[in-house]
């Protein structure tokens, strides 16, 4: 990818400020370096001389987005794919929630400027207990299966020594060797993310060091009246060879359907607050769930197959049939997954009006979430499940880089932050949608508009045609 150094000029532009401040209209955004130098009245900013100006009257500069949990995994034949479409949806960060060799190469050859794509924290390997749920699913991912207080210790270790940024915990650890990892951790100052354990009950996992857990799954035993009980039934989950996600999946579900009949408002307002004093954040994946809940989320029609590698469509079918929805549904098995669905959201808008530090992650690379797509759909949940339109923005900007240390230098647009920016075409303020609307992105300064971006489909879609045709 090349790159013009010279400065960059976004003129006439109307500024959103995720931090909280009134829109600023009629603005000029400077750009020197990568890094945003000047956002003022464009009556009073003098442009530099040899700038690359865009002036963009009617159009919205708000900061580029983060997804917060993302995997990618493409083969060596199209390891541009992900990355581009990321770009091209206004994805300019994301975090790898399952580390490999394949992401820190891309993510050198990106900073290098040899292909675009965007800013990336990487996890460990998942480090599970044994058997692990992916025992008997072919991936091409590194897990590391942890059964004693050493083991998981060393696997802190090597996850450091490998480049991680953080540790990512599965559902199937137990007791010891969860602790131990975070005792660990907490000595190498190696952050720990990920799935909350069965084993041990969640309101003592909250505080203890884990810093943000994923999907709302596992949640509710402790938002119950019956917190004791259903926490006991979590940790009596057992998976057989051949089926371990297929048996987890099913027996967590049971669990929580139990849990949201035996809903406690009382329960999840203590332990939501208990969430917030600790800074616990929680990355909800609505989207994921929409995919597993709502039968006709995954569809394999979508003409954004397209973009996606060969096998795509036959791996997002099984998974669609044979683990979630178990070889078909009936009618009252449908009505309890949407059900469970609503609950879910009412669950993150408890969430947010405790005050819990929300996160915007979709769990893309799973069935029915596409790159670049998928998260203004997570934005639009958020906000169909009781948080305000800026609150949505939030969380896919300014609250990542609060979580990762980085809001000196990221998630806003202000002067002395990284120059990763989303031009749009109408306020998603006034209508959170707002966000497909993309004119424009900018990624680590350099300006990607409508012709550059439309080819970046062009170019994804060709090489999936032709890794078809290998």
């Amino acid at each position: 990818m090349s790159f013009d150094d010279r400065d960059l000029a976004l003129t006439d532009v109307t500024v959103i400020d995720v931090t909280g401040g009134p829109s600023l209209p009629g603005r000029t955004v400077l750009v020197a370096n990568r890094t945003i130098t000047t956002v003022g009245p464009a009556s009073e900013v003098a442009i530099p001389p040899g700038a690359r100006v865009h002036h963009l009257p009617g159009r919205y500069v708000m900061p580029g987005l983060t997804d917060m949990h993302v995997h990618s995994d493409t083969d060596a034949s199209l390891e541009r794919l992900f990355p581009a479409l990321y770009i091209a949806g206004g994805v300019t960060t994301v975090r790898e929630m399952w580390g490999k060799p394949q992401l820190h190469e891309w993510r050198r050859r990106t900073a290098a400027g040899e292909m675009i794509g965007p800013r990336s924290v990487i996890a460990s390997p998942i480090v599970d207990g044994a058997p692990t749920l992916w025992q008997d699913i072919p991936v091409d991912s590194p897990i590391a299966a942890v059964t004693t207080g050493p083991d998981a210790r060393r696997a802190v270790g090597e996850a450091k020594d490998g480049g991680a940024d953080f540790v990512k915990v599965y559902s199937r650890l137990e007791r010891e060797p969860y602790f131990a990892l975070l005792d660990e951790a907490a000595r190498l100052d190696m952050p720990v993310v990920g799935h909350r354990s069965d084993r041990v009950p969640f309101g003592e996992q909250i505080g203890a060091g884990q810093r943000s857990f994923e999907h709302v799954h596992g949640l509710w035993p402790a938002t119950s009246a019956d917190a004791d009980r259903l926490e006991a039934a979590m940790a009596r989950i057992s998976t057989r060879d051949g089926s371990h996600y297929a048996d987890w999946f099913r027996q967590v579900t049971d669990v929580e359907w139990e849990s949201l009949n035996r809903y406690s408002r009382a329960s999840a307002a203590s332990l939501f607050e208990r969430m917030a004093a600790a800074d616990v954040a929680y990355c909800p994946t609505l989207v994921m769930h929409a995919t597993i809940e709502l039968a006709e989320w995954i569809r394999l029609d979508d003409e954004r197959f397209a973009y996606m590698p060969p096998d795509t469509r036959d791996m997002w079918a099984f998974v669609r049939d044979e683990i979630f929805h178990g070889g078909g549904r009936s009618t009252e098995e449908a009505a309890r997954r949407r059900t469970m669905f609503d609950h879910r959201r009412a669950a993150v808008a408890a969430m947010e009006e405790a005050g819990v530090r929300l996160l915007a992650g979709t769990d893309t690379g799973g069935p029915g979430l596409f790159p670049g797509f998928a998260l203004h759909e997570e934005l639009e949940f958020l906000v169909s499940a009781g948080l305000t339109r800026l609150r949505a923005l939030q969380a896919a900007t300014i609250e990542p880089a609060r979580f990762l240390g980085r809001e000196r230098t990221s998630g806003s647009v202000e002067p002395g932050r990284l120059a990763d920016l989303l031009v749009l075409d109408a306020d998603p303020l006034a209508d959170i949608r707002n966000t497909r609307r993309i004119h424009a992105v900018v990624a680590d300064g350099r300006y990607i508009g409508p012709d550059e971006r439309r080819r970046l489909f062009d170019d994804a879609a060709a090489d999936v045609k032709e890794a078809q045709g290998a």
